[in-house]
């Protein structure tokens, strides 16, 4: 019972950790840039987009808020990220044994996949841009659309290779059975 769920709450660790990593660069472009590289002068706060355009003059709470957002964020996605880790190891018991490896190219279905979720993370992300014209929608909708469909890839072959190590190919027996002649 302790182990599910120290495993179930590895996985959603994982899952804050994932989450974390595009939330810097969405409160950015939701406020209008960077208040690490803006700056303050005579009670006016100003966060500076980049790129050449002009700063942006925002709220003190804004600003502040930003600000410790970008300080943190490497804490942010690694302490949950090792935890998770930690938790889901745990979870996983003494018994659990690692993915076989992969025995020469992967199959042609897995690259097949690969190609069709990452052109539908590119074509969701952009039918979005055409709807919204809003850079921070865009940026949370490619995000989990790409979370969604790596998960998807990454489930589908670590299950095929499960099942791979479930059928034994014939002439696999082990070195000291054919030395001892069994």
């Amino acid at each position: 019972m302790w182990r599910w769920f120290a495993y179930l709450s590895g996985m959603l660790l994982i899952g804050v950790a994932m989450a974390a990593v595009p939330s810097v660069m969405i409160v950015e472009s939701y406020v209008g840039g960077s208040a690490v590289h803006g700056y303050k002068r005579d009670g006016h706060y100003f966060v500076n987009p980049g790129h050449a355009r002009p700063v942006v003059e925002v709220s003190a709470s804004t600003w502040a808020i930003v600000f410790w957002m970008e300080r943190i964020w490497p804490v942010s996605i690694l302490i949950p990220l090792f935890a998770g880790l930690s938790l889901w190891m745990y979870g996983k018991g003494p018994n659990w044994k690692p993915l076989p490896v992969p025995q020469g190219d992967p199959p042609p279905w897995f690259l097949w996949s690969c190609l069709a979720s990452g052109a539908g993370t590119v074509v969701g992300a952009y039918l979005c841009w055409w709807l919204t014209r809003t850079p921070w929608i865009t940026m949370l909708v490619g995000s989990i659309l790409f979370f969604i469909s790596t998960l998807t890839v990454a489930a589908c072959y670590s299950r095929a290779l499960r099942r791979q190590a479930a059928v034994e190919p014939p002439g696999s027996r082990d070195f000291f059975d054919e030395l001892e002649g069994k």
